[in-house]
């Protein structure tokens, strides 16, 4: 994972992206290099530059985003 090229983002926030992304994606056995892992990375990044700096309340932010998201996925 690289957050190098998210303007914004300080070394300590990245630690934190990536901290906070990868304890998610192997608790679901998700690779972050998949759309899913793709997408946790981006909800955390837009928290993260909106201020959070919490992994727990960052965690939360994941659960329930991707709660919504399963949601909107076609029915197969």
């Amino acid at each position: 994972m690289s957050l190098s090229h998210v303007p914004g983002l300080n070394p300590s926030e990245m630690k934190l992206v990536t901290k906070v992304v990868t304890k998610w994606c192997h608790k679901h056995h998700i690779s972050p290099y998949s759309d899913q892992g793709k997408a946790v990375m981006a909800v955390t990044t837009e928290r993260v530059l909106a201020g959070e700096r919490s992994s727990v309340i960052l965690a939360e932010a994941i659960r329930s985003h991707m709660a919504i998201r399963r949601y909107q996925q076609p029915w197969e």
